[in-house]
C-alpha cells in the first residue's frame, strides 16, 4: 500500500513552522517539487518500502530547522534537488552508522553477559569461597605483628609510617612484616593452585 504523504495534511510541518510561515511555504513548495524524486532515490538506496514515507517525512520536517534555508534554496545558489538528495544521502549514512553502532553495542553486551554467566558457575563460586577461606586462614595463622601490619596496609590503606606509629615500631620493620606476610599469602595461593590441578 503506497501511502501519500502531504505535509499540509499531516500537521507536522504546521507544528514546526508556527513562528515561521515563510519557511512553511518554502518547505511545502519543495515537497511539491521534489518529494517524488526523493522517494525514488530512497528506493534506489534500498530503503525498505514501508520506511520510505517515514524518511521523506523526517527529511522535510528537518528542513524546518536548516539554518539559512531560504538562501540555500534560492534559484541563484544551484539545484534544490541536489541539496535535498545530498541531505537524504547524509541522513541514510547517519541511520546506517547508528544501526551499526547499536548492533555492535548489542553484540558486545551479549558477549559481556555470556562472560558474566560463565563467571558465576557454581564451581567457580565454590572455588572462590574456598580460596577466600584459605586466605583468611593464612592471615590468621601469621604471627601477630605480620597480621596487624598486613591488615592495616591492605584493608585500611594506612601508610607504612602510620602503621609504624600505630604499632610502635620503625617503618622499616613494618616493611619487613608486610613482605613476610605477602610471602605467606603467595605460598598459600601456590599451594591452592597445586591442589586445584
Amino acid at each position: 500500500m503506497n501511502r501519500s504523504f502531504n505535509p499540509r495534511n499531516d500537521g507536522i510541518i504546521d507544528l514546526a513552522s508556527q513562528p515561521r510561515p515563510g519557511r512553511r511555504r518554502l518547505v511545502e513548495q519543495l515537497f511539491d517539487q521534489h518529494a517524488q524524486a526523493l522517494r525514488l532515490f530512497l528506493r534506489g538506496r534500498s530503503v525498505p518500502p514501508d520506511q520510505v514515507e517515514d524518511v521523506v517525512q523526517e527529511l522535510f520536517t528537518r528542513l524546518m530547522d536548516v539554518a539559512r534555508l531560504e538562501e540555500k534554496m534560492s534559484d541563484t545558489t544551484g539545484s534544490n534537488r541536489s541539496y535535498l538528495l545530498t541531505m537524504a544521502n547524509n541522513h541514510l549514512v547517519n541511520r546506517h552508522r547508528k544501526r551499526k553502532l547499536r548492533s555492535e553495542y548489542a553484540a558486545a553486551q551479549r558477549g559481556n553477559e555470556q562472560e558474566r554467566v560463565d563467571e558465576r558457575t557454581p564451581e567457580r563460586i565454590v572455588a572462590a569461597q574456598l580460596e577466600l577461606e584459605a586466605m583468611k586462614a593464612a592471615i590468621m595463622d601469621m604471627p601477630l605483628n605480620w597480621r596487624v601490619a598486613f591488615i592495616l596496609q591492605r584493608f585500611r590503606n594506612m601508610s607504612y609510617e602510620e602503621i609504624a606509629l600505630h604499632m610502635g615500631v620503625r617503618a622499616k620493620q613494618v616493611d619487613n612484616y608486610i613482605v613476610r606476610a605477602m610471602r605467606r599469602i603467595r605460598k598459600t595461593q601456590r599451594k591452592m593452585k597445586g591442589e586445584g590441578d
